[in-house]
């Protein structure tokens, strides 16, 4: 995206109106608190003003102290309020010492300086009136262990110079060039007189088209004389122009901030070069190695996964979410990466915590910390020549192999692959939303009271593994066993053809099955008929057979009876043997009778013969066999003759089993295939076709004979008659249950086949299912033990230590490198020379600027990551586009578009870390500074937002305008600061939605105490609250276990309250009375104890905050909710600022009426946002409630503000139900063996939820996390960090990690129950552990407020009286008797007191009469009962102190002569 012309010059122009307003071209005082006149100085001594200036020209170093303790003329008139000017200058001085301690605490820079002369003219291109500071000289002031005295300082390290705002302003407006000041003017750290007069005649002549010939002279005269400066309407009165100005021998004490003068000419540059650019697509060909050696969790490794290839990158890092970490692993992965950086921040502390965090891993010589141009200067010398002045430096080469390195993060990077892949694995939604670890659990939960095999043969390939698929099989199978199980009784009876049973009207099928029956009885009735018929035709057939056999059988027996009849006496008839002898045929040749015989016996045998041919062709009788002999041949005939009879007596029997065997319907002797047999055959084939055809029936028809056929049709026909004949109405049964089983698919059918006989269905099948499901799923990458993430462990153990290694011999040897390449370009002119600590005879002392401008590449190769803000970035590489490899910015929420523009132009890479919801840059101070407004209560809010065309102008700040350029997000989201989740809670809901993971807290305490002080607001300030703050430090801050105090900070709603604090403190310095006191404060600073108001708390932590919220009833007992800046439009990003400060404890003193901020949920309302007075009113109900232990209060405050966010959503319940089925089924299987009690499912802890914690409850034995397959972090590229950061918390508060995997589960349930058991059993049985006790650190911050010396000094004695009985009533204290004969100072009393500001003793006596001055009495002075120092006294006992009035004036009492 290129950056505009438009957009450059509106920038520059905001930062020229910018400097328009400030000190260096505004230096009239008017209203301001911040611009001190030195003319002013003589309201102490007339002549401290001149003696100032003498000194600031003439002295080095300068030690110039300011005081009045001296000053006494009176006493009546010393201590009256009426000393106006006394009580100005302490005020000036105090704020301006506080001031600019702020500034130096947030910026690091001294910004405390003096103004003169001035010059006074009018700009040509406007008429406007410019009076501004000629010269600057840096000082410090500081405040004096003296009463009522203040040193100014400065040393050669405090800069001079030409106020560098008029030199650019001069130039824009009227083309003037006016020059610095040379070094050679400054070698000897002084301007002296000549000097500045020489600059003076110089500038006017420059200026003024005409100057008289004695302007030096007048100059001279004039410095001798200083003046006050005048007001605005006395300059503008006067004749001045552009080319007739003068100077004004006038002067001004004032907080001069580094001005923007180098952005500035860093935009004219870029104006000048045209074409800058931002590119906002991600980057090629680039490279970054993101594991890091700095230890990250999940959010902050994603950022560095994110710098793989992300050009630009915007960290939101709400309050302790580890920005900083972030920003240091970043910072040593550059460096890694052979990548320079360039860190910008306005901010001290940022840049310091990275600054120190290099420097705690040995990275002191690659990085540099530049504040200021000027006095940094010498630490980045000093860090080159510790390098190059050693002597083996430029001898001596490093190596910098990488190979252990790159082994190490090769083998890191294969585990996290792996660890990642399980993640991935596990995540996969295998059927619907469920993945592999639920469809375990739903397995485990199905085997539960399982008896049935569910091994069913079905085809794997059949199944898709899909929701739709899985609920379609299941409503199925639900449907099929209910039709089942109705039809399975009556199986037995049925005989109807199941396919025949499809449709929606079974009537009809029933209506026709009966009238199909019908007709094959009525068919079968008539074939019955037709066969008997045929049987008649066969029967006769048979017999007219059986007549023809035995008719040629009969005619022979008839031709064969005569014969025997006529030789039945004839015995040589029956020996043939005999009849066939020689001797026998020779006498028949000669014997009639003989000869006879041979003829009979011959007929009789012929006829046997034919007997015998003759039966054997007859079917129905048994052939006639012929014997040897004649004689046999009769017998037999006999036998033959009865078997004849018995044949045609058995006949009939014969021919009926005859017919019985006959198969009608096969073909049969010709003979008997009659019309009425072939009408038989037609008819029995024709109803067999026909019932087959109508296939009602599933007995098959036996068809091998008629016989069978018409039994198995009869068969049929009965089952029918049964079926239908049967109580149940079977045929509805049946037809639903194939109805069904009918219209289903063929896939559908194999698997309701092999259930048929499951007595489960729905979980014999879905047991099959799912474990299918698995195996078809199961691969290596699932998990099964921990070995990846203990390997990774001890893999990355080694990382820091090689990281910085390589970091350190690779940087060193760059710098060799350029150092021997400088020397090798430049003959004349050494390393040693450009980076010389001196000016030496040959060599100049150049500047940073020099130096860098003269190698550039040489000085961010010494120091590859420089650390700066935004003035010196410019200032140092101006025009440097794209000169960094990364630039990144920290705070950016306040951070100016128009400062930091040019900075993120340096850099190919940028990262802006911030938190859109904290404080963004404001301009109260400068209108408090200028003396526009008075005090914050009055600062409007600057709602009314410009529209600007181009979009990128109405970001406010860096931050927004990273939003608008949709650069890439990446959330911070574990808490680390807040030591309680309380402390924290109420910005989570209140401006987070939730997002933040505290820690919990690691012993029982109160992390807030709610003080309701009901203090008085007056003149900006609440003195009861400062006196409480003051209590509390003293009294409810105590020690350490480890003997050291916490870190402590004060927090104000405004600068009134924090200067009243800090005089507080202050003022206890001077009395030994607070001598412990006092020490304790030391100490306490020594641990960077601060106060500080809201606007300049962000980035700050401590231990224990001590809030005052300042506000309250006014002594005209008014309460005007106003809040100053918290009421603005984004007032809600102040107090979450200054309410995320604490680790620790926060305490609370406030005087807002408990009714008004009570009713929050109204404010809230008509709000419509947590923000402004109604988020305030909120976080002091929140923090009443955490005070008083209101759990049920508390929880309804953050339901209140989470419903009003605009993602709104309610507090998680604490232990819900179990996520997954599978951990059910762990659940169960605890519950088995241990008490149900010691199982706590989803346990809610430090933002996350443990699936099961095993408490034991038995002391010193710890509690065990049972992680069922990890967290769901299954498609994030840090889901193994997400692992490591769980485990490393639990372990960290004491519990023992123990992870269980679904797929050891799912192959052996039995086995890893019994290791889970065994496991747990083995933690219970160990020695108890020593735990260190944590308890006693909340004795370091006790929560009973002491209030018994506060002093009420600016109340109404109304007022006293009712702030004392609530503060008493609040301590729940009983109020002491004061002591009857108590001796205390009153009207009359005579009084010796030790003025404590100078230790002067006076004795004065208390009257009522009006007072001429210096009226004494034996010397003993007389003062009036109304006068400040008599006020004081009244009361008062021997050894009390009393501070008189509103200045910085004590006494003692001595003694009191009543």
């Amino acid at each position: 995206m290129e950056i505009t012309e438009k957009l450059l010059i509106e920038l520059q122009n905001r930062l020229k109106v910018g400097s328009r307003r400030g000190v260096h071209l505004n230096a009239i005082p008017a209203r301001s608190r911040y611009k001190f006149d030195l003319t002013r100085l003589s309201h102490i001594d007339k002549d401290l003003p001149k003696k100032f200036i003498n000194s600031l020209l003439t002295e080095q170093p300068l030690k110039f102290k300011i005081s009045w303790k001296d000053n006494v003329p009176d006493l009546n008139s010393l201590f009256e309020d009426d000393q106006a000017q006394l009580v100005k200058i302490t005020k000036s001085f105090e704020n301006l010492i506080n001031q600019t301690a702020a500034i130096e605490s947030e910026k690091g820079i001294n910004t405390f300086g003096f103004g003169f002369p001035l010059l006074v003219r009018r700009d040509q291109s406007d008429k406007k009136l410019t009076v501004a500071p000629i010269l600057v000289w840096s000082l410090r002031i500081k405040r004096s262990k003296e009463f009522n005295t203040w040193v100014i300082h400065r040393d050669e390290d405090d800069p001079i110079y030409v106020n560098e705002v008029l030199i650019n302003h001069l130039q824009n407006d009227s083309k003037i060039e006016l020059e610095q000041l040379s070094s050679d003017l400054l070698d000897d750290g002084l301007i002296d007189k000549d000097e500045l007069l020489d600059i003076c005649v110089r500038i006017i002549e420059t200026i003024n088209s005409t100057t008289p010939d004695d302007l030096r002279e007048t100059f001279k005269e004039k410095l001798e004389n200083v003046k006050s400066i005048s007001d605005k309407k006395h300059y503008e009165k006067l004749p001045l122009t552009s080319n007739n100005s003068f100077i004004e021998f006038g002067g001004l004490f004032s907080i001069f901030e580094v001005q923007k003068q180098n952005i500035i000419h860093d935009y004219g540059n870029m104006l000048d070069l045209e074409g800058a650019t931002i590119d906002l697509e991600d980057m090629e060909e680039h490279t970054f190695q993101p594991i890091s050696s700095v230890e990250t969790d999940p959010s902050q490794q994603g950022i560095l996964h994110s710098l793989e290839n992300t050009r630009n990158i915007l960290i939101q890092g709400p309050p302790g979410t580890g920005k900083s970490q972030s920003l240091t692993a970043i910072l040593v992965n550059a460096l890694e990466n052979k990548k320079k950086t360039i860190v910008v921040c306005e901010k001290r502390t940022a840049l310091e915590v990275l600054h120190n965090s290099l420097n705690e891993k040995g990275l002191n010589y690659q990085c540099v910390l530049i504040k200021d141009i000027v006095k940094d200067r010498r630490a980045a010398v000093n860090s080159v020549r510790d390098r190059i002045d050693n002597s083996s430096y430029r001898r001596y080469r490093y190596t910098h192999s990488k190979e252990n390195l790159d082994g190490i993060i090769n083998k890191a990077k294969s585990l996290i692959d792996s660890i990642n892949k399980k993640h991935i694995k596990l995540g996969e939604n295998l059927v619907g939303s469920k993945n592999w670890t639920r469809i375990v659990g739903e397995l485990l939960a199905e085997l539960k009271g399982n008896n049935e095999d569910y091994d069913l043969e079905i085809e794997k390939g059949i199944f898709k593994y899909e929701s739709t698929e899985l609920n379609g099989f299941l409503e199925l199978i639900r449907k099929g066993q209910l039709l089942y199980n109705d039809y399975k009784p009556n199986k037995e009876f049925s005989f109807i053809n199941p396919l025949k049973l499809n449709g929606d009207n079974p009537f009809i099928i029933e209506e026709q099955i009966l009238d199909d029956f019908t007709s094959y009885k009525t068919e079968l009735s008539t074939i019955s008929k037709e066969i008997s018929e045929y049987k008649t035709e066969y029967f006769h057939k048979r017999h007219s057979q059986l007549a023809n056999q035995l008719k040629p059988i009969i005619d022979i027996d008839d031709n064969l009876q005569p014969i025997l009849t006529k030789n039945k006496q004839n015995e040589d008839f029956y020996l043939e043997t005999k009849t066939n002898g020689y001797f026998y045929k020779t006498i028949a040749l000669f014997s009639k009778e003989k000869k006879e015989t041979i003829i009979d016996q011959q007929k009789a045998n012929s006829l046997f013969l034919q007997l015998s041919t003759t039966s054997e062709n007859c079917n129905d009788i048994a052939s006639y066999v012929i014997p040897n002999s004649l004689k046999e041949k009769v017998n037999t005939l006999k036998e033959f003759k009865i078997g004849i009879d018995t044949a045609k007596s058995d006949f009939d029997r014969k021919i009926e089993i005859e017919f019985q065997n006959l198969n009608l319907l096969q073909e049969i002797k010709e003979e008997y295939n009659t019309n009425k047999l072939q009408s038989v055959k037609d008819k029995l084939n024709s109803l067999k076709e026909k019932i087959h055809l109508d296939s009602w029936s599933t007995i098959p028809l036996k068809s091998e004979n008629e016989s069978e056929l018409i039994k198995s049709i009869q068969e049929i026909i009965q089952g029918k008659e049964t079926y239908f004949s049967n109580e149940e109405d079977l045929f509805s049964i049946e037809f639903k249950w194939f109805q069904f089983y009918n219209s289903i698919s063929d896939v559908e059918k194999t698997i309701i086949d092999q259930l048929l006989e499951k007595t489960n269905w729905k979980k014999v099948f879905l047991l099959h299912y799912l474990n299918s499901m698995l195996v078809n799923s199961a691969n290596t990458d699932l998990p099964t033990n921990d070995n990846d993430h203990k390997e990774l462990s001890n893999s990355l153990s080694n990382l820091e230590q090689e990281q910085l290694k390589y970091i350190k011999e690779y940087w060193y040897s760059k710098q060799i490198d350029a150092t021997r390449d400088f020397d090798n370009e430049h003959h004349n002119l050494a390393v040693e020379n450009l980076y010389n600590k001196k000016a030496g005879t040959k060599h100049k002392r150049l500047s940073l600027r020099q130096i860098v401008e003269f190698d550039i590449d040489l000085f961010t190769t010494f120091f590859p990551i420089i650390l700066t803000t935004p003035d010196v970035c410019s200032n140092l590489f101006k025009g440097k586009n794209k000169y960094f490899d990364i630039v990144m910015f920290d705070e950016a929420s306040q951070l100016k578009l128009e400062d930091n523009l040019p900075a993120l132009l340096k850099g190919k890479q940028v990262i802006i870390a911030g938190d859109e919801h904290q404080m963004p840059p404001s301009n109260y101070f400068s209108k408090i500074f200028d003396g526009s407004i008075d005090d914050e209560d009055e600062f409007e809010d600057e709602s009314g937002e410009k529209i600007f065309e181009n979009g990128l102008l109405s970001a406010e700040s860096l931050l927004e305008f990273a939003e608008e350029l949709n650069f890439e997000k990446k959330h911070l989201d574990f808490h680390y600061r807040s030591r309680h989740p309380y402390l924290i809670d109420f910005s989570n809901y209140a401006f987070y939605n939730q997002r933040l993971k505290p820690l919990p807290n690691s012993f029982d305490y109160t992390p807030i105490k709610y003080i309701q002080v009901n203090g008085t607001y007056s003149d900006h300030s609440n003195d009861v609250e400062a006196e409480t703050v003051l209590s509390i430090i003293e009294n409810n801050i105590n020690r350490l276990p480890n003997g050291e105090y916490p870190s402590v900070g004060v927090a104000t709603f405004n600068i009134h309250q924090r200067n009243l604090i800090l005089s507080k403190i202050n003022e206890r310095r001077k009395f030994p009375q607070f001598e412990d006191f006092n020490e304790k404060m030391l100490e306490l600073e020594e641990g960077g104890f601060f106060v500080k108001n809201l606007e300049n708390i962000q980035g700050d932590e401590r231990d224990v905050i001590i809030l005052s919220t300042t506000y309250g009833y006014t002594k005209d007992q008014k309460f005007a909710q106003r809040f100053g800046s918290i009421n603005h439009q984004k007032g809600y990003k102040l107090l979450n600022v200054i309410v995320t400060r604490a680790k620790y404890k926060v305490y609370v003193c406030s005087s807002i009426p408990e009714e008004v901020f009570l009713n929050y949920k109204e404010h809230l309302s008509v709000e419509g946002s947590n923000n402004r007075r109604a988020v305030f009113f909120a976080y002091l109900a929140y923090s009443k409630a955490v005070s008083e232990n209101d759990t049920e209060q508390r929880l309804s405050i953050l339901n209140t503000l989470a419903e009003n966010t605009t993602q709104s959503s309610s507090i998680d319940v604490l232990n819900a139900d179990l996520e997954s089925p599978f951990e059910e089924e762990v659940y169960q299987a605890l519950t088995d063996h241990f008490e149900e009690s010691n199982i706590i499912p989803q346990l809610q802890f430090a933002g996350f939820r443990i699936d099961l914690v095993y408490d034991s409850k038995i002391l010193g034995i710890p509690k065990i996390a049972i992680e069922c397959d990890g967290a769901a972090y299954h498609s994030s590229q840090e889901a193994y960090l997400y692992d490591k950061h769980r485990q490393n918390i639990l372990e960290g508060n004491g519990f023992v990690f123990h992870r269980i995997w679904s797929t050891n589960w799912w192959r052996n349930p039995k086995r890893e129950i019994n290791k889970l058991v065994k496991f747990i059993k083995s933690i219970e049985n160990s020695s108890p552990s020593i735990f260190e006790d944590k308890s006693k650190t909340g004795l370091a911050f006790t929560d009973d407020i002491k209030f018994e010396n506060i002093e009420l000094l600016k109340n109404t004695p109304e007022i006293q009286k009712e702030v004392k009985e609530t503060i008493e009533a609040i301590a729940e204290k009983e109020v002491e008797q004061t002591e009857l004969f108590k001796e205390a100072v009153k009207n009359g009393s005579k009084v010796k007191v030790k003025y404590l500001n100078n230790g002067k003793d006076i004795k004065v006596q208390i009257v009522e009469k009006e007072i001429n001055k210096n009226e004494k009495s034996n010397g003993i002075q007389k003062v009036n009962i109304k006068s400040p120092l008599a006020v004081a006294l009244i009361g008062k006992g021997v050894g009390e102190t009393a501070k008189v009035g509103n200045l910085d004036n004590y006494v003692e009492v001595l003694e009191i002569l009543n």
